[in-house]
């Protein structure tokens, strides 16, 4: 018995002499530590929205859902794949309208943004697919969602700021100033600094966020009440992402068309509603 566990414990010690100390990961304390952990550059998350729009309590606008992969480097975001598709109202297909509701793909990496579908596939010279578009690539380039929860500045911001915790869920409010001075933005002008954003932050076991819901207020006076809600969902953190610029053959620029082509601020506003 004896001759047993002295070979259980030279078998024991042997195991942890040939583990190598990095085999063993401490376990994040906090949601922007675990956050920061996923930054490893080849893995990234998938990323699923959808938003709505009321004017007054009702319906207005079209509702807007987005899919799609977000690529990480070391220090956050460095590119991302993603499609956005608008639901509006029924409009025939020769309709000036009906581009802003097809569903337009938009893949940014290497500092270059690239669109196909939508507004982008009319006027097309042949042989291209792709636009090349003004806008550097950005977590939420084709998002709504007014909380950047892959700036750890800003997601450290609202989980501190959080009125009750409770199952995971982080639950609060925070103004569009506060959401821009975190991140080390300007103040906005006028009343829309003060817009309140109500937030819930939901986490896993792992400490990684899972949803983000946000919904924001603006009073337009006599046009009513603008209220937009944005439902953010994130799945499968740590996932093979490998991201790539269309084919050059395949790209035009956007200064290169003949009809003008908007920036991606404005068609993203124009499509949330």
């Amino acid at each position: 018995m004896r001759r047993l566990i002295a070979a259980t414990a030279l078998t024991a010690a042997a195991v942890a002499v040939a583990t190598p100390a990095f085999a063993y990961s401490a376990a994040p304390k906090n949601p922007v530590e675990a956050l920061k952990k996923q930054f490893v550059a080849g893995k990234g998350v998938k990323v699923s929205e959808t938003t709505t729009m009321t004017t007054d309590g009702k319906p207005s606008g079209g509702v807007g859902r987005m899919t799609g992969v977000l690529a990480f480097g070391k220090k956050g975001v460095v590119a991302s794949d993603l499609t956005r598709r608008t639901k509006g109202p029924k409009v025939a297909d020769d309709d000036e309208f009906a581009a802003l509701f097809s569903p337009t793909r938009y893949i940014s990496v290497k500092d270059q943004t690239y669109a196909k579908g939508g507004i982008y596939s009319r006027d097309l010279p042949e042989g291209k697919k792709w636009v090349r578009v003004d806008g550097a690539p950005d977590a939420t380039m084709s998002s709504s969602q007014l909380i950047n929860i892959f700036d750890a500045s800003i997601l450290k911001t609202v989980l501190k700021g959080a009125s009750s915790v409770r199952g995971g869920v982080y639950k609060g409010a925070i103004s569009l100033n506060d959401l821009s001075k975190a991140s080390g933005g300007s103040p906005l002008p006028g009343k829309m600094g003060k817009v309140k954003v109500a937030y819930a932050v939901t986490v896993n076991s792992k400490l990684l966020v899972t949803r983000v819901t946000t919904v924001a207020k603006l009073d337009f006076g006599l046009l009513g009440v603008i209220s937009m809600t944005a439902d953010t969902r994130y799945s499968d953190w740590g996932t093979k992402v490998v991201i790539t610029a269309p084919p050059e053959e395949e790209v035009v620029d956007a200064a290169d068309l003949g009809t003008e082509v908007p920036d991606l601020p404005s068609v993203l506003t124009e499509a949330a509603g």
